[in-house]
C-alpha cells in the first residue's frame, strides 16, 4: 500500500484499452447523420452527416423546403380531410351545434397542446429526417424512439392505402362504371411515380390540391342560408350514442400535424418551420372546423344532416365540394407517402431497422429504398380490401405518438435540464395535460384498439432492449440520445436527497454500511472490493477508489482513463447495485484517503466507513497510523483487511468475531459479520468469542456475549477462551481461529504514543490468522441495533 500503482489493473486494463482502440472507427459513426453540422437561415441549408458507402462516410443532404410548402400545406391538407366533408353533418345531427362546437374545442385543444410540445422539442433539437420518431428518440432514447417509430411507419404506410381507397370510393361515386380496386391500384401507380420524382414535386402537387380545397370552401360559404338554426342547436343522438361516442368519430379529423413534422429532414430551417407551420395549420384548421358546423346548422334542416352528402348539398356549387373531397383524400395520401419513407429512413440511420433502409439518393437524399417498402405495404393493403378494423389501430398509433411527444416535452421541462433551451417554452403541466388528453381519447375511440397499440409499442420497446447489437449498429444510437432520463433520475435523486436530509435522525435503527474502499494497487485488492460489496449488498452503498500518483504527463492522463475503464469493468461484476468507481490522483496516499473520505457525499449525508488493506511493509507505518487517527477524528469507521493464503469466501468455515471488551465496537463487528454471512450464499456460521485470564470470569463473560447477541437479535455460537497460562494473544487467536473462513477483530484508536508501533502490533496480532478484518468504531453517537 505504500506505493502507487501506475499500471492500473494490469492485463485487464490493457485488454480494455486495446478493445476500445479496435472499435474506434476511422471516420464518424453512421448514426452521425442525425446531427446537423450547420445551418444558414438566409440561404440553402445543407445537412452533413455520415453513412456507409464502401467504407467511406459522406452524405450531403440539401434541404429545399420552407415553412409553407414543407409544414403548413401537408399538415393543413391532412387536417382538412374526409371527416369534414363526409361526416361533419352527421356529427352535427347527433350533437347539435352547441355540443359540436364543444367537441371542436376539446379536440383542437389536445392538438394545439401537442403542437406546442412539438414546437418546444423542434426548437431545441437539431432536427434531421424522421419527424416524430427523431424527436422521441433524441429526447427519450433509442428504445422509446423505436417503440414509437416502427408502429408510426407502419401506420403511415397503411394510411396511404386507406386514403387511396377513400379517393377511389369518392371517384367512383362520380364515375360508377369504374371498379374501386382498379382506381385504387391505378392511383397508387401514379403516386409511386410522383414519389420517385421527390418531395419537392409532391409539395407542388399539394399546392394544386390546396387550391381545389379552398375553392370548395368558397362554394360552401356561398351556399349559406340562415333558415334552420333553432332546430339544430340541441342534440338528437342516435340510439346507443352519446357525446363521447360522437367525439370519438370526429377526433381523427384533427390528427394531421405529424404530416408536416415528418418533413423535418427536408426543411431548410426545421427549428423555425416546424413551430410556425404547425401553429398556422392548427389555427387554420380550427377556424374551418368552427365555421363549417355553423354554416351547416343555419343552412341544412335536421333531417338533411344525417346523410354524408350534407355539406355538398348545402354548397352553392356541389361539384366544387366533390372535387374537394377527392382532393382531401388524395392530399392525405400524398402526405403519408412523404412521411412514411422518411420515418423508415431515420429508423435505418439509427440502426433500429437494417441500415439499408437508411440510404438516400441524390442531393436531397431521397429515401427511395424506404419509399419502395412503403409503397409495397400500401399495395398489399389495397389488395386485402377492407381495412376498417385496422384503421382503428392505426389511429391509436398516431395518438400514442401524440401522447409520447407531450410526455417528452413535459418531462424535459420538468427535469429542468440546462440543455433544454427551446425557443417555444411550454409549462410542463400543459404538455402533461396534452398527454392525458391523448391517452383518454384513445380509450374513448376504442378500448380494444388502445390495448393492441400499447402492447405493440411495449413489445418493440422490450425487444430493442434485449436484442443483440452487432457490427456498426452498435454505434447507431449515440449515448447522448435519451439524455432526458439522466436528467430525470438526477432530479429525482436531488429531491430524494433533500427529503432524506430532512428525515435523518441519526438512529442506529437506520444505520447501513456506506463504504469507501481505497486501494493503491487495484490488482491486489480484488478480494477486499468483493468483501466490501458483500457488506453493502443489503441496502448499503459502495464507492471504490483507485489511487494513483498525480502527474501532468499527457500519457498518464490517458492511463487514468484506461484505469477508470478497467475499474468500471471490475465493479460491474460485483453483485451490488449501488456501487460507484473513481480514480483519484494525489501526491500522498494517506492524505488523499482522508480528503476523499470527507468530500464524498451521499444523499445529503456522507459515507460512514473507510476500508483499506493492512499494509505488509513497515516503512510508512507512522503515516498510516496518522491516517487512521485522522479518520477517527472525522468520525469514519475503519476496516483494515488482511488477506489470507486463499480467498476467504472459498473456505467452508465460520466467521469468528473476537470481542476485546468495547461494547459498541463488538456490536459493529457482529453486524458486519452478519451481513457477510448472509451474502456468502451458503449457511455460514458466526461465532462470538472472547478471552479471559481465569476460570472465575467465564460465566460473566459468557453472559455478556449472550446479552450482546440477544440485544442484536442474532444467532451465533459463543465461546469463552481461558488463557490461564498467559499464552501470547496472537498465539491464542491463531489456535482458536483455526478453520475459520474469516476472523473479525477490534482495533483500538492509535495515538501519539503508539503511532510508531501501531501497525507492527496489528501485524503481530494477525500473523497466525488467515483472512481477517480489523474494525474500529469511530461514530460514538450510533448504537448499532
Amino acid at each position: 500500500m505504500s506505493r502507487f500503482r501506475k499500471s492500473g489493473m494490469g492485463a485487464a486494463a490493457s485488454r480494455i484499452a486495446a478493445f476500445v482502440r479496435q472499435r474506434a472507427p476511422v471516420g464518424m459513426a453512421p448514426a452521425a447523420l442525425s446531427r446537423r453540422k450547420g445551418s444558414n437561415p438566409e440561404g440553402p441549408t445543407v445537412s452533413v452527416g455520415f453513412a456507409e458507402a464502401d467504407g467511406e462516410a459522406v452524405i450531403i443532404r440539401v434541404r429545399t423546403l420552407g415553412t409553407f410548402g414543407g409544414v403548413f400545406t401537408p399538415s393543413f391538407l391532412t387536417i382538412i380531410g374526409v371527416i369534414m366533408y363526409l361526416r361533419f353533418g352527421w356529427v352535427l345531427a347527433n350533437a347539435g351545434l352547441v355540443r359540436t362546437l364543444l367537441i371542436v374545442l376539446i379536440a383542437n385543444a389536445i392538438t394545439f397542446i401537442t403542437s406546442l410540445s412539438v414546437a418546444g422539442i423542434a426548437s431545441n433539437e437539431q432536427m434531421d429526417t424522421g419527424g416524430a420518431y427523431f424527436m422521441v428518440s433524441r429526447v427519450m432514447g433509442y428504445q422509446a424512439g423505436g417503440g414509437i417509430g416502427i408502429p408510426l411507419f407502419l401506420s403511415q404506410s397503411l394510411s396511404i392505402a386507406l386514403y387511396v381507397i377513400g379517393f377511389a370510393e369518392a371517384f367512383t361515386a362520380i364515375v360508377p362504371d369504374w371498379s374501386p380496386v382498379t382506381v385504387a391500384i391505378s392511383t397508387m401507380f401514379v403516386l409511386a411515380l410522383i414519389g420517385l420524382v421527390g418531395a419537392r414535386f409532391m409539395v407542388m402537387m399539394q399546392y394544386v390540391i390546396l387550391a381545389v380545397i379552398l375553392a370548395s370552401f368558397v362554394s360552401i360559404a356561398a351556399g349559406f342560408q340562415p333558415l334552420y338554426l333553432p332546430q339544430n342547436l340541441e342534440p338528437s343522438y342516435l340510439e346507443g350514442l352519446a357525446f363521447w361516442g360522437v367525439f370519438a368519430v370526429f377526433f381523427p379529423a384533427v390528427t394531421g400535424i405529424l404530416a408536416g413534422v415528418s418533413m423535418s429532414g427536408d426543411l431548410k430551417t426545421p427549428e423555425r418551420s416546424i413551430p410556425r407551420g404547425t401553429f398556422l395549420a392548427v389555427g387554420a384548421g380550427f377556424l374551418v372546423y368552427l365555421l363549417v358546423p355553423v354554416m351547416l346548422a343555419f343552412t341544412v334542416p335536421r333531417d338533411g344532416l344525417w346523410v354524408s352528402t350534407a355539406l355538398r348539398d348545402a354548397s352553392r356549387w356541389p361539384a366544387m365540394v366533390t372535387a374537394g373531397v377527392i382532393g382531401a383524400t388524395l392530399s392525405s395520401a400524398i402526405g403519408s407517402l412523404m412521411a412514411a419513407p422518411r420515418t423508415l429512413q431515420a429508423l435505418g440511420i439509427d440502426g433500429v431497422v437494417p441500415r439499408l433502409f437508411g440510404r438516400g439518393v441524390g442531393k436531397t437524399q431521397e429515401p427511395l429504398i424506404a419509399l419502395a417498402v412503403s409503397i409495397g405495404l400500401a399495395f398489399a393493403a389495397i389488395l386485402l380490401g377492407n381495412l376498417n378494423q385496422v384503421a382503428e389501430v392505426l389511429t391509436m398509433f398516431f395518438l400514442t405518438t401524440y401522447g409520447v411527444l407531450n410526455l417528452a416535452a413535459g418531462m424535459e421541462r420538468l427535469v429542468d435540464n440546462p440543455s433544454f433551451r427551446p425557443s417555444v417554452r411550454v409549462p410542463w403541466w400543459v404538455s402533461f395535460a396534452g398527454a392525458i388528453g391523448s391517452f383518454a381519447v384513445m380509450f374513448l375511440i376504442s378500448a380494444w384498439a388502445t390495448v393492441v397499440a400499447v402492447a405493440v409499442v411495449g413489445a418493440i420497446f422490450a425487444w430493442l432492449g434485449v436484442r443483440p447489437v452487432r457490427g456498426d449498429a452498435a454505434t447507431a444510437a449515440p449515448s447522448e440520445y435519451g439524455g432526458l432520463w439522466e436528467g430525470f433520475w438526477t432530479t429525482m435523486f436531488f429531491r430524494v436527497a433533500r427529503r432524506l436530509s430532512r428525515a435523518r435522525t441519526g438512529s442506529g435503527k437506520n444505520w447501513r454500511p456506506l463504504v469507501q474502499v481505497f486501494a493503491a494497487d487495484v490488482d491486489a485488492h480484488g478480494e477486499m472490493m468483493s468483501t466490501a460489496a458483500m457488506l453493502t449488498r443489503r441496502g448499503g452503498a459502495l464507492a471504490t477508489y483507485a489511487m494513483i500518483q498525480r502527474s501532468s504527463n499527457p500519457a498518464d492522463q490517458i492511463h487514468r482513463g484506461e484505469l477508470q475503464a478497467s475499474l468500471d469493468t471490475f465493479v460491474r461484476e460485483l453483485v451490488q447495485p449501488n456501487v460507484y468507481s473513481h480514480v483519484v490522483e494525489t501526491n500522498d496516499f494517506h492524505e488523499g484517503v482522508v480528503v476523499a473520505a470527507q468530500s464524498a457525499g451521499f444523499a445529503a449525508g456522507s459515507y460512514n466507513t473507510v476500508m483499506a488493506g493492512l499494509p505488509s511493509l513497515s516503512r510508512m507505518d507512522q503515516e498510516y497510523a496518522r491516517m487512521l487517527t485522522d479518520l477517527s477524528s472525522i468520525q469514519r469507521n475503519v476496516i483494515l483487511m488482511k488477506k489470507g493464503p486463499q480467498p476467504w469466501m472459498s473456505i467452508d468455515g465460520p466467521i469468528i468475531v473476537w470481542w476485546g471488551g468495547q461494547e459498541n465496537n463488538v456490536r459493529l463487528m457482529l453486524i458486519l459479520a452478519y451481513l457477510l454471512a448472509g451474502a456468502t450464499g451458503k449457511r455460514t456460521a458466526i461465532q462470538l468469542k472472547t478471552i479471559v485470564a481465569d476460570h472465575r470470569a467465564v460465566n460473566e463473560a459468557e453472559e455478556r456475549l449472550r446479552e450482546s447477541l440477544r440485544s442484536l437479535r442474532m444467532q451465533a455460537e459463543t465461546n469463552v477462551v481461558v488463557n490461564a497460562d498467559e499464552t501470547p494473544i496472537p498465539d491464542v487467536l491463531a489456535r482458536e481461529s483455526a478453520g475459520a473462513a474469516l476472523v473479525v477483530l477490534g482495533m483500538a484508536k492509535p495515538d501519539e504514543a503508539t503511532a510508531k508501533t501501531y501497525l507492527a502490533s496489528l501485524r503481530r496480532t494477525t500473523s497466525g490468522l488467515g483472512a481477517a478484518l480489523l474494525v474500529m468504531n469511530n461514530i460514538p453517537d450510533i448504537r448499532y441495533i
